[in-house]
């Protein structure tokens, strides 16, 4: 019987069904069995609500379209909401508390993995500060990386052209050698101490000529080397600027970036909010395992037991009406065949009494003829 006092209003019948309870059966409970499941369900709706908000940051990184990404995440919320109302509503409280905390462990299960996909997307809302200073430090690293990896080719393309300037400066220090005892020789300072063009003057002076004319195909092959060393430094640069612009381009904080860097961060900040919701998803299933078996579960069972009753008779009578259908069908088959026998007999009987007819009738007129 309905109780009087459990007049609800509108807002709370809704919150009744999102629990996943039966209103019908609520109104003949007590008013403290009503507030649980608005509870409940008050719980349920607001984990729909963090769902949505949730995946619409996510969807937000992914998407720019603002209209697929609300509808996205309703879409989204409605999934989270209509699986945790599953969850309560097939739950059963019962007398024994451990029993019922070992059946509802697959339970915490998807509401502890529905609770980290929630959180998630939260998370690099709230540090998104944090989040995009850690990958603009990332790129800049990154950066970084192509200047050293290059600059050890510009090192390499330095010292190759000092070594040449090195080179041609020695030959340069060599023609200045020969030609100070080309004319220390011929000015009588050193050598020979003989003043004048002598043969070791004309000697001297033949063998700095030669170094010079040595020293200019010196020169020549020495600017060729230091235009090609040029060359390379120009390509060099220009391929890290190419490099750098392309990382630069690439480079782009997606969702599975930032899900990566908040992994990076500060795990105890993280850690709490992932808790905090946790506790928020388990909280009903919580709830129903903290509170002893009440009037609406007793009214389930009952009506339960009502139905598996109805359910019995309803397979008895189908049972009788097969065995009636089944007796009459076997009645209806003997008489068939008993009046297929029936019909076989008279026609047989009809066979034989007309041979016999047939005899009688050609007896006589054998015996008329005679």
């Amino acid at each position: 019987m309905t109780n009087p006092t459990n007049k609800v209003n509108f807002i709370t019948r809704i919150l009744i069904s999102c629990s996943g309870a039966s209103f019908e059966l609520l109104k003949n409970c007590p008013r403290f069995e009503i507030t649980k499941y608005t509870s409940i369900g008050m719980t349920i709706v607001f984990t729909a609500i963090l769902a949505v908000v949730s995946s619409f940051f996510a969807l937000s990184i992914v998407f720019d379209s603002l209209p697929l990404n609300i509808s996205l995440a309703f879409l989204w919320g409605a999934i989270i909401f209509n699986l945790d109302r599953y969850i309560i509503s097939s739950m059963r409280s019962s007398n024994n508390k451990w029993n019922d905390l070992v059946k509802a462990i697959p339970r915490f299960i998807i509401a502890i993995i529905i609770a980290l996909i929630i959180s998630k997307p939260m998370e690099i809302q709230i540090f998104k500060t944090e989040i995009n200073s850690y990958l603009k430090i990332e790129n800049t690293n990154l950066i970084s990386d192509v200047d050293k990896k290059y600059s050890n080719l510009l090192e390499d393309n330095t010292i190759k052209k000092n070594n040449t300037e090195q080179q041609y400066s020695q030959l340069l220090l060599i023609r200045e050698q020969y030609y100070q005892e080309y004319k220390c020789e011929c000015d009588g300072t050193c050598g020979t101490k003989k003043r004048g063009r002598g043969i070791e003057c004309f000697s001297k002076k033949e063998k700095y000529e030669t170094f010079q004319e040595e020293l200019r195909t010196e020169k020549s092959k020495r600017d060729a080397a230091l235009t090609k060393l040029a060359d390379d430094e120009a390509l060099i640069r220009t391929q890290m600027q190419a490099e750098k612009q392309m990382l630069k381009a690439s480079l782009s904080y997606g969702l599975m970036d930032q899900i990566r860097a908040l992994n990076r961060l500060d795990s105890s900040s993280s850690l709490f909010i992932v808790l905090m919701f946790v506790m928020i998803e388990i909280a009903p299933i919580l709830t129903k395992i903290m509170s002893s078996k009440g009037p609406y579960e007793n009214l389930i069972l009952e009506y339960e037991k009502k139905f598996e009753v109805n359910y019995l008779k309803a397979l008895d009578n189908l049972d009788h009406e097969r065995v009636k259908n089944k007796k009459l069908k076997e009645m209806s088959t003997r008489f068939e065949i008993k009046s297929k026998e029936k019909q076989i007999q008279d026609i047989v009987k009809q066979d034989a009494y007309d041979r016999y007819e047939k005899i009688r009738t050609d007896l006589e007129n054998k015996i008329s003829k005679n």
